[in-house]
């Protein structure tokens, strides 16, 4: 019932400007019915088996993958996977996907390479295109997706008349509104209208753009050509990091916007204030990672100590330092028994926690009664078969293409041996000799016996 109320206090509305050229041009736009929050960029990542999950049955080549999640995507957003893009995107993943048009990008999939995730990048035309109701929708899929995390969502809130500008966020950060536990986040002006006003907008960043939370307050009626317009937006960027960012933003987008710095507060009809949680690693570095790079800086000198007659105990006290420890491995949380779960679970620095990584309820799916292990999406073995038909006939064309182009002499002359190798063929299956065990010997067909037991 919750999710239901809060997919309902989103509101759809257009807004005008005019651009460059005197002309109206309308831009559509969403915002929350009582706060004015709205969700305006989005990047989420999920282990693939959750595909295999919502299929109901094993998955076999990428292309199943992305079929199952191009479908799911349609009943969430209203839009699902229109093309495999040639680029692989700067996700590092092996493969991406565009969501939208060529001349419309509302977003990418990211997959393959990455441990096993897929990565869904929602830009701002994708969240105001996509179809209502599709927040919680997207919570409801996260709730039963494996291994889920947001990775980034921005929050924004317009001020269409101007009630909030640059100059007042520049102002309030000063004054101490934006600082978080007794700290100051950098700031940063951008845009050559806060020298002389020339009516392409000014643009205010708080923070920076890999922290936690990142701020940017700008003219954004200006931004898209009107240089009158009084439209401002002030957005907050949420990264993943040393915050935890819940699912639960996408239904309360208000509450954690009002609870990322003291200055949200103070807006219009702000719900009840919400934080994320601090997100602590288990192990900044794992012991075998210092251990590759130290046998890469010092392994041949060590070799070399060993080959002139220095003893072990020589060697470590000469390469020995003085004291402290390398950075990352703190020693009173590096135990034993982590650097055995280390190197049983791989590299920890990447995860937020051991336990997470290594638990295997999220399996019971597969033994459930709603999966059909030996259901395929496609046919794999009618693919093959038909690919290799095809290329058969291919290679067919391809040769009589080329027996068409020789010269009309090598032509007779091939054609020749082809009926000369014909007619051995034919007299040999009609001589009354066969080659048996390395000698020939008459061959005579010999008469079926009638035998009653055949009928």
């Amino acid at each position: 019932m919750r999710r239901e109320q809060m997919s309902e206090e989103v509101e759809y509305f257009s807004h005008f400007i005019t651009d460059g050229n005197g002309k109206l041009r309308e831009v559509l736009q969403r915002r929350g019915k009582t706060d004015g929050v709205f969700i305006d960029w989005l990047t989420v990542t999920f282990h693939e088996d959750t595909l295999v999950k919502a299929a109901g049955h094993p998955l076999v080549s990428d292309n199943e993958y992305m079929y199952v999640l191009s479908r799911k995507l349609e009943e969430i957003l209203g839009f699902g996977i229109t093309r495999k893009c040639k680029s692989k995107g700067n996700k590092f993943y092996e493969m991406m996907f565009r969501l939208g048009s060529e001349t419309v990008d509302y977003g990418e999939v990211h997959y393959g390479g990455q441990r096993g995730t897929v990565l869904i990048e929602l830009k701002g035309v994708g969240c105001s295109m996509a179809k209502e109701g599709w927040e919680a929708r997207m919570f409801d899929f996260l709730q039963q997706a494996i291994r889920p995390r947001i990775t980034r969502i921005d929050l924004a809130i317009d001020f269409f008349n101007g009630e909030y500008t640059p100059e007042q966020a520049e102002l309030d950060h000063d004054n101490g509104f934006f600082d978080n536990h007794n700290m100051r986040p950098k700031s940063e002006r951008k845009g050559t209208a806060w020298r002389k006003e020339d009516g392409t907008g000014k643009t205010f960043y708080i923070g920076r753009l890999k922290n936690s939370r990142y701020v940017r307050v700008y003219e954004k009626g200006r931004q898209l050509g009107d240089k009158e317009s009084k439209w401002v937006r002030f957005e907050i960027q949420f990264n993943y990091g040393d915050i935890d960012i819940p699912n639960e933003i996408l239904i309360d987008e208000g509450s954690y916007f009002c609870g990322a710095f003291p200055i949200c507060a103070s807006f219009h009809n702000m719900p009840e204030a919400k934080r994320f949680e601090t997100v602590k690693k288990v192990l900044n570095q794992t012991f075998d990672h210092k251990l590759k790079h130290g046998k890469n800086a010092v392994g041949k000198l060590v070799n070399f100590m060993v080959d002139v007659g220095l003893s072990a105990e020589e060697i470590v006290e000469m390469l020995k330092a003085e004291n402290g420890y390398p950075t990352g491995l703190e020693p009173e949380r590096y135990s034993l028994d982590e650097l055995r779960y280390a190197e049983r679970g791989g590299y920890l620095h990447d995860n937020i926690s051991i336990d997470e990584e290594l638990n295997t309820d999220w399996l019971d799916f597969r033994v459930s009664s709603d999966f059909d292990r030996n259901k395929r999406l496609l046919d794999i073995e009618g693919d093959i078969s038909r690919q290799r038909k095809e290329a058969d006939d291919f290679e067919a064309f391809v040769e009589r293409k080329l027996q068409e182009l020789e010269p009309l002499e090598k032509r007779l002359d091939r054609i020749a041996r082809q009926e000369a190798e014909r007619m051995r063929r034919i007299r040999r299956m009609n001589a009354p000799y066969r080659w048996f065990y390395g000698r020939f010997v008459t061959y005579r067909k010999t008469p079926e016996v009638f035998n009653h037991c055949f009928f």
